[in-house]
């Protein structure tokens, strides 16, 4: 992200481990309800700078595989660059043209092998499409 859009620091957070629980029957018993299961799950996010301006940070914890979780992170990542840009501007972006009016490109993101790939618009013909993030076995 912040390769296009300058100003931008961010800081990518890996954050101690957090207790789901699953979610209880309904109508369970006192004995079912006191052996509720879940899993423990790091809580990923990250912090943003904006011109010097610390503007806070996020922080996602869910059940789910690591590649459903990192894409929900950069997902909500994408979002909020997004609103930052567009504040500071006062203008949508990433910008596309719908039946002839301004409006900001939705943001998306996969997952392909080892690969984060993002983008705002369509994925065959993006408004911007971001460098893809390798990812290791981070999200396998």
């Amino acid at each position: 992200m912040e390769s296009v859009v300058p100003g931008l620091a961010l800081t990518a957070a890996i954050r101690e481990p957090v207790w789901l629980e699953d979610d209880p029957v309904e109508n369970a018993d006192a004995h079912t309800a006191s052996t509720l299961t879940g899993e423990w799950v790091n809580a990923l996010g990250f912090e943003m700078r904006y011109q010097g301006v610390w503007l806070g940070g996020f922080e996602h914890a869910s059940s789910g595989s690591e590649r459903e979780r990192v894409r929900a992170v950069a997902l909500e990542l994408m979002s909020q660059v997004q609103d930052v840009v567009a504040e500071a501007t006062t203008e949508p972006w990433p910008l596309v043209i719908v039946d002839n009016r301004r409006n900001m490109a939705l943001a998306d993101a996969r997952i392909e092998g080892d690969d984060l790939h993002m983008w705002y618009g369509e994925h065959r013909a993006p408004a911007l499409e971001l460098p893809s993030v390798h990812l290791g076995c981070t999200a396998g």
